[in-house]
């Protein structure tokens, strides 16, 4: 029982794994329990907005927030390179670095990609986000 209980206590160690002790990386990683999850994006929009993206499964779902609070909307893709569609939200993606969103009854918002949460509202603030409302 002891053996049991150490290996298992060491096991991280043995695989490279630790503990993330970063509140960004927290933050950035809330939604990583996400079934079929393979990877986040983070975006930064002329309104000062920020948008977290969760690509999940085979690339054609992704999971959207615009705040920081609320639920995210699932948008999906028939195949890759072609417009995501959700409840009341169209979203492309051009040149990897750029997100799209355009909701009924409103102008579409171009935001540019950013590393982290930080990072966006640090440039927002500087005005150095090069998104564009379309």
């Amino acid at each position: 029982m002891i053996l049991t209980v150490t290996g298992l206590a060491l096991a991280p160690g043995l695989l490279g794994c630790s503990p993330s002790t970063s509140d960004n990386e927290a933050k950035a990683s809330r939604d990583r329990q996400l079934p079929n999850f393979i990877g986040e994006h983070f975006y930064a929009c002329p309104d000062g907005s920020r948008v977290d993206v969760d690509f999940l499964g085979d690339g054609l779902t992704l999971d959207i927030k615009t705040r920081p609070r609320a639920a995210p909307v699932r948008v999906t893709s028939p195949a890759s390179g072609q417009t995501y569609v959700g409840p009341n939200l169209e979203v492309s993606i051009s040149g990897g670095d750029r997100i799209t969103l355009k909701r009924p009854g409103a102008r579409a918002l171009a935001c540019k990609r950013v590393l982290a949460y930080r990072d966006a509202a640090d440039r927002v603030a500087g005005g150095q986000a090069e998104g564009s409302a379309a």
